[in-house]
């Protein structure tokens, strides 16, 4: 389970490079006199629509793979999350530049920031690949409930911490950092695809890498289920 815990906490710091949810944490820090809760509002619509969404979907998946458990362990299958992977990796090195726009929300009040971060996971959670990456290892493993629940729950602490470490900047340190925070924030506009390219590289990499050990270690799939 130690390993597992590992795997958990390296893919959810890269997927906690948000650009999106990082911007806009930013903006409401950098709009508002008193942001804390605002923020907190926000953050706690991306932890629980993550979180939801990631425990729905093992749920489900782990019902088809006790069906398909054959064709999810078989040499196509490694073969096409190689390909897969390849896939990513080569287009985290080819694709071609463009600056991103940068979401800004339009939400009013608490509910309304909630369901702006729901809202936004929801609309990016195809893209989640560190996260989608784990729900995978995960359903082929065949863990149970009681051991993935908590890794889930890890993840995605781990995932919303920027936006609250930003927040407890702001609060511990206020006007001292908000110029800093500025500077952030033009950053992050400018270099959001960069970000987002870097994370589709780690991904492909990791999948590519897990398809080469199955070739490379036979026996190895299915041996943790």
């Amino acid at each position: 389970m130690a390993a597992w815990v590992a795997l958990v906490l390296g893919l959810a710091l890269i997927d906690s490079i948000n650009p999106s949810a990082i911007a806009v944490t930013l903006y409401l820090l950098l709009s508002r006199t008193d942001p804390g809760s605002r923020v907190l509002a926000y953050v706690a619509g991306i932890f629980s629509t993550y979180l939801l969404t990631g425990c729905l979907l093992l749920l489900g998946l782990q019902a088809v793979t006790v069906q398909l458990r054959d064709a999810w362990y078989s040499d196509a299958a490694y073969v096409v999350e190689g390909l897969l992977g390849a896939a990513l990796l080569v287009y985290s090195f080819f694709a071609p530049a463009q600056r991103p726009r940068s979401p800004v929300p339009t939400a009013r009040g608490h509910a309304g920031l909630f369901l702006l971060g729901a809202g936004i996971s929801v609309v990016e959670f195809s893209t989640a690949l560190p996260y989608l990456g784990v729900i995978g290892l995960i359903t082929r493993a065949g863990l149970d409930v009681q051991q993935w629940l908590p890794l889930m729950f890890i993840y995605n602490v781990v995932m919303v911490l920027p936006p609250v470490a930003l927040l407890l900047a702001y609060r511990l340190a206020g006007a001292r950092v908000r110029q800093r925070m500025q500077r952030w924030d033009a950053r992050l506009r400018a270099g959001a695809r960069g970000t987002w390219l870097w994370i589709v590289g780690i991904v492909g990499f990791l999948l590519l890498a897990d398809a080469i050990t199955h070739f490379v270690l036979p026996g190895r799939a299915g041996s943790s289920g």
